[in-house]
């Protein structure tokens, strides 16, 4: 990481905005150009990707225009068809405005996009979210051509604080440039600061206009792989931010960061008479400390409604009616609040209780592996209750949906997080979940049937950070939405012409309990018939399953957000007339020390019925991030166990007995 680089700059305040960009020229060696710049196999290549970014303050307003400004080279079918048309998200109070854009052909023939080639559109729309945005259709885009577009884009009550300005996309680029011309308020101590992560940009050097720019150059596409860390941990950008200069760096920076928290949240967690007899009344009856907090938990997450998550279903009219909160007390009033307003009642009431309960922040590592190093409490947003259990420090997330006794978000599993303490900078490891602990079982009981195809009842049930997952993604979806989704899914592993009938959804809302989910299948053609055998695959559950990892080389670590488990029984009823011959059942291992696969194959007494059972951990003593060197051995494990997955038994037909008289 570069060291951060301080941008000031003395202008006044109410100069008029800079005149609109021009179309810059266009060069003879960019038309004539026909293969890749960067990467010979690139579908398209940026010539120039250009971003002015202004903060502003008008009289008692803020706000903040950006200008971009794109050129492209296309060099294959692909790339027309994915960059021909241009999507541009609008989120919140934000507007788009003057764009423009227009198409190259080699001979320098120019082909302007027509304004009704532009479209609003939703990008975006769940219960909790809605994106809309601007689409345009560049004209008559062909191989060889250079598109290329320009907008505005005008922010309201905004700044360019802790924004990422990504010098690497998801194609090659020749040169990404930004200019930023920063805020300089007198009477206000703070400076536009940067944090630069895998760059090699320039030093900003002063323009025109009271404008600074960097550059980079020659910068290829970031490259996408399956279970790799965020992209953020890998990409090139520059966080750009304004801060206060602490003078305090290291060790002292995060001590001062801590008393200041402390100072701050102790009088939002106050508790009063309210507070301290709700605080008995729901531990009433609870033996140990673990339960006396498991209930004050709960009672957080299912007695207070949260006006911040759409997993409280609260109406419209609901949420304005919610008065701000001040103080725990109101939020027991009311009994309902923002997420934080629950995070610091749960607080409360732990204190009353007689705990020793303190707020803390944690990095999200979904997001980026948060270094202690850089002086910014930017990557410390979660705030999380931390309780003194004991010698140790256990930490609490009450405000988020779906989080069962005792567990975090995976995103803050497994860090160190900063307590708050009136004296020292107090640093404690957060708790993670065990793999048994995200599990997913799954029970089949199937009948087959001569000519191939399979009938029976199927059930899922999922806990910790795998329910939790699906819980997430089913809130925001109907019964009916459900059913799709999870026919969708199971169709494309089965095939078109499966049925699913009686699909059910249970303990959605409750995550103390397994989601499960029960149905009905009909699969046509799950075994193969050849001649007088049938060939069957007895893993229903890993059918049809492609192989996680293609690629004979890699470039990142290998990175699992959790360590997971499986547990899976099948029983399958054996066509009539039909016996296994020669069986052999599938191999069971260890998997290094990072988790074990084992396989189970019974048949009952009777031969007319086939039981699978199927043990799979992920993840053992959290070892979720491993190097890239292991690549190959993680390849030949996940390798080695479809092999297993997809281990077949042959069914034949058992011979008639002639009976003699």
């Amino acid at each position: 990481m570069k060291p951060s680089v301080i941008l000031t700059a003395a202008f006044l305040f109410t100069l008029p905005a800079l005149a609109a960009i021009g179309w810059q020229p266009v060069t003879p060696a960019e038309l004539a150009l026909k293969t890749p710049k960067i990467d010979p196999s690139a579908d398209a290549e940026a010539i120039f990707w250009d971003v002015r970014i202004e903060d502003r303050l008008q009289g008692g307003d803020l706000s903040m225009t950006m200008d971009h400004y794109i050129r492209l080279k296309i060099f294959t079918d692909r790339g027309k068809e994915q960059y021909s048309t241009v999507e541009i998200p609008l989120y919140g109070k934000r507007s788009i405005m003057d764009i423009a854009g227009r198409t190259i052909k080699p001979d320098g023939t120019v082909i302007d996009l027509k304004k009704d080639s532009i479209f609003d559109r939703d990008m975006l729309k769940t219960k909790g979210l809605k994106v809309k945005g601007k689409s345009l259709a560049l004209p008559n885009v062909e191989v060889g051509d250079i598109i290329e577009y320009r907008y505005k884009e005008v922010r309201d009550n905004e700044t360019a604080s802790h924004m990422r300005l990504y010098f690497q996309r998801e194609l090659p680029l020749w040169r990404v440039t930004y200019h930023l011309k920063p805020l300089n308020v007198p009477f206000l101590p703070y400076t536009m600061r940067t944090m630069a992560f895998h760059c090699n940009n320039t030093p900003f050097e002063k323009e025109a206009n009271g404008f600074y720019a960097t550059t980079a150059t020659n910068i290829p596409a970031f490259q996408h792989e399956p279970d790799m860390p965020p992209d953020d941990q890998l990409m090139s950008w520059l966080l750009i931010y304004y801060e206060q200069d602490w003078k305090a760096t290291g060790d002292k920076y995060w001590k001062e960061v801590s008393k200041r928290d402390y100072s701050t949240f102790k009088p939002l967690m106050k508790a009063d008479d309210l507070v301290k007899n709700t605080a008995a009344e729901v531990i009433s009856g609870a033996a140990t400390d673990e339960d006396k907090l498991n209930a004050l938990d709960r009672f957080c997450r299912t007695k207070v409604k949260s006006t911040t998550s759409s997993s409280s279903h609260m109406t419209g009219e609901e949420r304005k009616a919610v008065k701000e909160n001040k103080s725990p007390h109101d939020t027991l009033k009311q009994m309902a609040g923002t997420g934080e307003d629950i995070t610091l009642l749960f607080a409360a009431l732990a204190n009353a209780a007689g705990f020793d309960a303190r707020m803390a922040r944690v990095p999200d590592r979904g997001d980026i592996f948060f270094a202690w190093n850089q002086p910014s409490t930017y990557f410390l947003r979660a705030l999380d209750v931390a309780v003194k259990l004991g010698e140790k420090w256990k930490l609490f997330d009450p405000a988020t949906p779906y989080l069962e006794w005792g567990m975090l978000r995976w995103q803050e599993e497994g860090q160190r997080a900063l307590v708050s303490d009136p004296k020292e900078g107090l640093l404690v490891d957060t708790q993670s979940l065990p793999a048994a602990r995200s599990m997913t079982k799954r029970r089949a009981t199937l009948k087959l049937f001569e000519d191939g195809s399979l009938q029976g009842t199927v059930r899922y049930m999922m806990t910790g950070h795998v329910g939790r997952e699906r819980r997430a993604l089913y809130e925001e979806l109907g019964p009916a939405e459900q059913e799709a989704d999870w026919k969708g899914g199971m169709e494309a592993r089965l095939g078109g012409g499966a049925e699913i009938t009686g699909f059910n959804v249970q303990n959605l809302a409750d995550p103390n309990q397994p989601l499960d989910i029960k149905l009905t299948i009909s699969v046509p053609g799950y075994a193969v018939r050849t001649g007088k055998r049938l060939l069957v695959q007895p893993a229903f559950f890993q059918h049809n399953h492609g192989p996680r990892y293609t690629s004979a080389t890699r470039k990142w670590d290998i990175y699992f957000k959790y360590a997971w488990a499986e547990d899976d029984e099948v029983v399958l009823e054996l066509p009539e007339g039909w016996v296994l011959d020669e069986p052999v059942a599938p191999t069971s291992s260890k998997l290094g020390n990072v988790g074990h696969y084992s396989v189970e194959l019974l048949k009952t007494n009777d031969g007319r019925k086939l039981i699978y059972r199927r043990r799979m951990e992920w993840g053992k003593d959290q070892a979720i991030l491993l190097p890239v060197e292991g690549y190959p051995q993680v390849k030949n494990v996940f390798e080695w166990m479809q092999q297993q997955d997809d281990h077949t038994m042959s069914l034949k037909q058992e011979k008639a007995v002639r009976l003699v008289p």
